[in-house]
């Protein structure tokens, strides 16, 4: 795992159509913040200068010649997402998932990244807590739930407003409410 989040991130700081960068999100995050937990992945939050199609199409041939093998999986409106990356290292086969952010809340969780150390020697932007919180939040499958459960316990490093007003801005401000009221907890 430590190998392919090594190459992945250095072949996004190597890209010049970047913007804010990135962040880690998803199992590996949670671990930065609070229990790791197992996770057969890597899922990254990737902020483009334009998010046209041509530009993204353009960083899956960089990432097929930079040892990685994957394709580009289009939501529609309705999605929590529009464009995401789905591609797997060669040389380690694990599974990276480059989620390309289109809306001005998530571009906010990427420039609030706080650089985490995720293995002994490795330190890289995850995405702060309320952003995860949040993120999994529109997900809102059963271990997206239980991550959710992981942060929202971490009182000295949650922001409790900041959650909320994010929240509002995905549109998950009630679901949030509804998840914190059943695990007992005051937001």
């Amino acid at each position: 795992m430590k190998k392919t989040l090594i190459a992945i991130t250095d072949f996004l700081k190597k890209n010049s159509d970047l913007v804010d960068g990135f962040a880690l999100i998803g199992g590996l995050a949670i671990g930065g913040w609070a229990i790791p937990r197992a996770t057969k992945d890597i899922d990254l939050f990737v902020s483009l200068k334009k998010t046209d199609l041509g530009v993204i199409k353009k960083l899956v041939k960089r990432l097929e010649k930079n040892g990685f093998e994957g394709e580009l999986y289009k939501g529609d409106l309705r999605e929590s997402l529009q464009y995401c990356i789905k591609t797997i290292c060669k040389k380690t086969n694990i599974p990276v998932d480059i989620i390309i952010l289109t809306k001005k809340w998530e571009a906010e969780i990427v420039v609030a990244a706080k650089k985490i150390k995720i293995f002994n020697d490795l330190t890289m932007p995850v995405a702060p807590i309320e952003g995860l919180i949040v993120l999994k939040l529109r997900a809102g499958g059963i271990q997206d739930i239980a991550d959710i459960s992981k942060l929202l316990i971490i009182e000295d490093k949650l922001d409790s407003k900041k959650l909320i007003k994010l929240a509002k801005r995905a549109r998950v401000d009630k679901n949030l409410i509804r998840l914190a009221d059943k695990l007992g907890i005051k937001l």
